[in-house]
């Protein structure tokens, strides 16, 4: 039975002919992919003890293994992980256990680790469903540093299962991408009945590093140590303060500018290795979490999860699931755009000057559209004012279109010089005010409501006229003189 690759970008894919079969008996469909997630450095917390783990008996079904694995099985018995009695123990050149950035794997700690990890994930993403393929973690005796971690999926008749083959000494970082991965896998083919879904990196990667960041120490467990009088045990380190998402970010950007929306999600083998790699892991952690903190942000990602598999690329499910936030790929950039400048805070010297500040609000209160001429004649590209959409545009459109105005004036005041971002705030209060009346009228009867509606419109447009009267007005002020210079020697007292 031949093997496909999994189709996710920005990992090298290896052919795993020679890998294992997993466990069961059910008869199997032709649809079988694998892939080799390769080297990456992160430093991370040494973290703690495990709770519970049942010891599971070796299957049989997985031929090509040792016959004296050691197991284990998770509480949820999703996760199976096997070792050879040789796993754990290292040659010494190696000096893998020395570096802090790596963690040692056991198989009932692993089983713990991995079941964390899914809980929290679910919890992150606000899901609730339950799970239905069998995850198989197997570890290896570690041989380097730049070990090659293989997941592989196959479709049995009513779900798929998964295997992980990866050291037994691994960069905490890749043990905990590797994990995410195959949960996110396993979530996005419950519905895959012909292929496997394609799961975009970025949100691989932007997951990975928001539990690493919050709860490092709950999921990467490192096994007991023996002390002098025989006693085992495991040291925890545990910050008392949890960290904004802006300071966890920083610490991968270092400074620099988050990744483009096209960065993300086409990364090259260049921006996924060395230094490089943070830059995407901090960018992919934003962006992740800025999604999470949208409206109805976390089960906008849970249907992107369920519609992977009924598309061939992940941005037809992306915009499917979100179209409550973007219509269309556009206006996901210019969300980006404006999340990349609020996540370096308001800094003097980024805000832009009356002329730009003028610019950026008048392009932030239009909103592009397409219009033909005829029926025959090509569109051209219009901008119609707030007032035309409250006036005449259908509810769910206006609805959209009103709550995308109210995120970009929200991060675009960020940067307006300070007359303007007082003017960018009453307008986001205008906006605001209006949905929040057209929308509950305070009257059950169908004529009151209509009337309720229209006194909302009418207000609205007097209160956005009487804004842009003074938004022309601030463009047509003369420009404050500069301040003089006193030269030193004139400051000087007698």
């Amino acid at each position: 039975m031949s093997w496909a690759p999994r189709p996710w970008a920005g990992w090298s894919v290896g052919a795993g002919a020679d890998a294992p079969r997993f466990g069961g008996n059910d008869k199997r469909s032709e649809m079988k992919s694998s892939i080799k997630l390769t080297g990456r450095n992160a430093v991370a917390l040494v973290a703690a003890a495990a709770l519970w783990v049942s010891t599971a008996p070796c299957l049989a079904g997985i031929p090509g293994l040792p016959a004296d694995l050691v197991s284990a099985r998770s509480q949820s018995d999703q996760f199976i992980v096997y070792a050879g009695p040789s796993s754990g123990s290292l040659p010494p050149f190696l000096g893998l256990m020395k570096n802090e950035g790596f963690v040692q794997l056991e198989p009932r700690l692993v089983a713990v680790s991995c079941e964390r990890m899914k809980q929290i994930l679910l919890r992150e993403l606000g899901a609730t469903g339950p799970w239905r393929g069998t995850i198989y973690v197997v570890l290896r005796p570690a041989k380097g540093a730049r070990d090659t971690i293989t997941i592989t999926s196959e479709r049995f008749k009513n779900d798929w299962q998964y295997r992980v083959d990866m050291p037994d000494v691994v960069d905490r970082s890749r043990y905990v991408r590797a994990v995410v991965q195959t949960l996110l896998a396993e979530m996005a083919d419950r519905g895959a009945r012909t292929r496997a879904a394609e799961v975009p990196t970025w949100l691989v990667e932007g997951l990975s590093q928001l539990l690493l960041a919050s709860n490092e120490a709950e999921i990467i467990l490192p096994p007991p140590r023996a002390s002098g009088n025989g006693i085992s045990f495991s040291m925890t380190q545990v910050k008392g303060r949890k960290e904004s998402l802006a300071q966890q970010v920083q610490k991968k950007l270092r400074g620099r500018t988050p990744l483009t929306f096209d960065e993300l999600s086409w990364p090259t083998e260049e921006q996924l290795s060395g230094d490089a790699a943070d830059l995407y892991a901090g960018s992919a952690h934003l962006f992740v979490g800025e999604l999470l903190r949208l409206p109805q942000g976390r089960a906008s990602l849970c249907a992107m999860l369920a519609g992977l598999s009924r598309h061939y690329n992940w941005q037809v499910a992306f915009l499917e699931a979100f179209h409550g936030s973007f219509e269309r790929p556009l206006d996901v950039e210019k969300w980006w755009a404006l999340s990349r400048v609020q996540a370096g805070g308001r800094d003097s010297s980024q805000t832009w000057s009356r002329e730009d500040s003028w610019q950026k609000l008048d392009q932030a209160l239009r909103t592009p559209v397409l219009v033909r001429t005829g029926s025959n004649e090509l569109p051209l590209r219009s901008e119609v004012p707030l007032q035309t959409i409250i006036r005449e545009w259908d509810t769910v459109p206006q609805t959209q279109t009103l709550n995308s105005t109210l995120r970009t004036l929200d991060l675009v005041r960020l940067r307006l010089a300070p007359e303007f971002a007082g003017l960018a705030q009453d307008y986001y209060q205008v906006i605001k005010t209006y949905l929040q009346q057209r929308d509950h009228g305070g009257s059950v009867l169908p004529f009151s409501r209509k009337a309720s509606r229209r006194r909302a419109v009418e207000t609205a447009i007097q209160q956005l006229d009487a804004l842009d009267a003074r938004r022309q007005s601030m463009r047509d002020l003369p420009k404050p003189p500069a301040t003089p210079t006193v030269p030193a020697e004139r400051q000087k007292g007698p």
